[in-house]
């Protein structure tokens, strides 16, 4: 009998030590690789938009890497090979085909939290062949953070695709943005993270934990940094105009205001107002969406952080460019 009265038959029966940590070791991994499957079979996790460092002098800064497609917190972000949030496209205009080029930053992009199907740019897309009669492609490109200096950079430097007509689309916080450098880690990867489990945690948990706020996927939160004065900004806008018309397209401007106290300051206000008056100075077709975005009851349910559109306030946007485009387009096609 052993020491407590046990035969040596029960002794071995009896789970040792490193039985118990073997079992709760195999539990544990278990319960790990189910939350690892788990963020990214249903969340997207793991699988964030990848971004790439533009190595074009004078370009764009950086851009969405192409060739993606990405389902993350169950809305879908697709870039095309050339880099842009839109279904594919030739390089070459087809002939007697309309093609629209919007251009912008994360608004323009929508976030990763608004599906595809339901930015403005999509839904322009899908109804504006219906409401011209004839095929018309829209084409998306933008990127979290960008500033109006690194839109101008991307058609100075990558061209207009040839598009008949390019909508550079401007927010209130653009009014002040200074050319945006290419951001780093983890809001901007440049490559995958290790898992779903490591990007929960470097990502969303321990800025939470630490009292950073989240640390969103671009353009869910405005960038911090330096401000910039209008002239500044202004000259990037002819910057982008000349490359435009140089390309052999038309120029427009689209704006869409942010709703917050230090935007809807004196200060904003003059530089809006400045922008009116150089667009009507250079005959530059200027889009305000302030009216379309401004029932103050309802600021909640357009727009996200103050800035960005939720789903409803991209559907706003794009009725009212329904309407506006047939007057901006050319009435024939040139060939380019």
């Amino acid at each position: 009998m052993g020491p407590a009265g046990e035969s040596k038959l029960e002794q071995v029966g009896k789970p040792t030590c490193w039985r118990r940590a073997w079992r709760l070791a195999r539990a544990a991994l278990i319960v790990l690789l189910l939350a690892e499957l788990s963020l990214r079979l249903v969340l997207g996790l793991g699988h964030p938009v990848l971004y790439v460092v533009d190595t074009m002098r004078d370009g764009c800064g950086y851009l969405p890497a192409p060739d993606q497609e990405v389902r993350r917190f169950f809305c879908r972000n697709h870039i095309n090979h050339l880099s842009m949030r839109s279904e594919e496209v030739a390089d070459r205009k087809p002939d007697g085909q309309l093609r629209i080029l919007f251009v912008g930053d994360s608004v323009t992009y929508g976030t990763t939290y608004v599906d595809q199907a339901q930015i403005f740019t999509s839904r322009v897309a899908q109804d504006l062949p219906a409401v011209l009669g004839r095929r018309a492609e829209v084409l998306n490109v933008s990127a979290g953070g960008w500033a109006p200096a690194n839109e101008a950079g991307y058609l100075r430097t990558r061209g207009t695709s040839g598009a008949d007509l390019v909508i550079q689309v401007l927010n209130t916080a653009d009014l002040n943005q200074p050319y945006a450098d290419p951001p780093g880690e983890p809001g901007y990867p440049t490559r995958p993270p290790w898992s779903a489990l490591g990007e929960t945690w470097s990502r969303y948990a321990l800025p939470w934990l630490l009292g950073w706020g989240w640390e969103l996927d671009p353009g869910s939160l405005p960038m911090g940094g330096p401000t910039y004065d209008i002239d500044g900004v202004l000259e990037a806008l002819e910057t982008a105009q000349s490359a435009v018309v140089a390309a052999g397209g038309r120029y427009a401007i689209a704006y869409t205001p942010a709703r917050s106290a230090a935007w809807d300051s004196p200060a904003f206000q003059e530089r809006f107002r400045r922008l009116e008056r150089w667009a009507s100075r250079r005959e530059v077709p200027l889009i305000d969406l302030t009216a379309d975005l401004g029932k103050e009851s309802l600021e909640a349910v357009y727009f996200e952080g103050g800035i960005h559109l939720r789903p409803l306030g991209h559907q706003r946007v794009a009725e009212r460019l329904l309407k506006e485009l047939p007057g901006l387009l050319p009435t024939s096609t040139p060939q380019r």
